[in-house]
């Protein structure tokens, strides 16, 4: 089988990484996302166990799309000539292909298009649904309603090079919706981007972390999960591959049972703010992850903090870009904080862009270009000596 797990621009590398330690071959990066092969309990896996991912899709056909006749067309023969099965499954078994468009199953289509002759993605999606419903009608003499917020099978339909690519959502909601989000700050920061800087600096889950400017918490919560072995997707309990045909519980409950690492249960976690709501607003969070008992949150200046002995993870998301106006001071009394207080850690720091790198005066080991929502921002990766 064919899957992509998607991802934010500047996460393909890391996200390649988390497949691989998987164990299912990659096939290729793309921006925004990685294409591999493995079997539906693979895709079941990357669903529970990927940090850095936004979706994982299975391709159920391509074809040949320079033209309407030929989208539309490809749309309905899939429909019209669909086997009783697809997606092979763990032990042989199969997820019947004909039934997962029996037209009493809603479903909805997005689409994408580059580099291909039809350029209207609204076309495209529409084209694509009357080759399918014009199938329904013609095998079943009937036809499925188009159900947008949430679909019994949600369809992603990539055109790219005048070529056709139809793929199935098996994760339904974002996977950076872990379930813990229950309290926010001003412009927080992405799950998957918080869980992405912890995998760059090459951090082991071991040894404390301290979160300097710790908002609502996402870092720690992401921190915590990597350090006590804990899947991102724990807390989820709606899931787009449980509508399938066929879905199987018994090997979805044996994935989640998994062990995923040695965990460290002796980790320690603190979280650092000035701003009272933030202090609350971690606090609830860290609750609903069940890491409350990990951490320890301060109210009070980050910089007059003194850390416990390291070495350990230094983490910060200062103000940038439009989240908020950008202090120079800011960024130089953090650079000195850094050198002064924690020689020998590492350090991720979350920057707007080139100007507050320089500020701080240290030379990052290595820079991201991410994007944080609408906010373009660099994680900046240091080793402090």
């Amino acid at each position: 089988m064919r899957w992509i797990a998607t991802c934010g621009r500047g996460l393909e590398e890391l996200l390649e990484r988390e497949l691989g330690e998987l164990g299912v071959e990659v096939r290729s990066r793309e921006t925004g996302g990685v294409a591999f092969d493995g079997s539906f309990a693979d895709g079941l896996r990357a669903n529970w166990r990927l940090r850095t991912a936004n979706r994982v899709l299975v391709e159920l056909a391509s074809w040949p799309a320079a033209d309407n006749d030929q989208l539309y067309t490809g749309a309905r023969e899939l429909v019209e000539s669909a086997p009783d099965a697809f997606l092979k499954r763990d032990g042989g078994a199969t997820l019947p292909l004909a039934e997962l468009f029996s037209p009493d199953r809603t479903f909805s289509i997005q689409a994408t298009s580059s580099h291909s002759q039809i350029r209207d993605t609204r076309w495209i999606a529409m084209k694509a649904k009357d080759g399918i419903v014009d199938a329904q009608r013609e095998r079943f003499q009937a036809r499925s309603d188009i159900e947008r917020s949430s679909p019994d099978v949600a369809l992603r339909l990539r055109l790219f090079r005048d070529r056709a690519t139809l793929l199935l959502d098996t994760s339904g909601e974002p996977l950076d919706r872990r379930g813990y989000r229950v309290s926010s700050t001003a412009a927080p920061l992405r799950e998957q981007l918080a869980a992405a800087a912890l995998l760059a600096s090459g951090w082991n889950g071991h040894g404390p972390v301290v979160d300097l400017m710790c908002g609502s918490g996402t870092f720690l919560a992401e921190a915590g999960a990597i350090a006590l072995g804990l899947a991102p997707n724990r807390l989820r309990n709606l899931w787009a591959f449980e509508r399938l045909p066929g879905f199987d519980r018994e090997l979805w409950r044996g994935i989640r049972e998994e062990p995923i690492r040695a965990p460290d249960p002796e980790v320690r976690m603190i979280g650092v703010d000035l701003a009272r709501e933030a202090i609350v607003a971690s606090q609830r969070n860290l609750a609903a992850a069940g890491l409350l008992g990990q951490t320890d949150l301060i109210e009070g200046d980050a910089f007059a903090f003194d850390p416990p002995a390291g070495p350990g993870l230094v983490v910060a998301n200062p103000p940038h870009g439009e989240r908020l106006v950008d202090s120079p001071e800011l960024w130089k009394e953090l650079g000195d904080t850094l050198k002064q207080k924690y020689r020998g850690w590492k350090a991720v720091i979350f920057a707007g862009g080139a100007t507050q790198g320089k500020l701080l005066g240290l030379k990052p080991t290595r820079r991201i270009p991410v994007w944080n929502g609408p906010l373009e921002a660099r994680v900046l990766v240091l080793d402090l000596w």
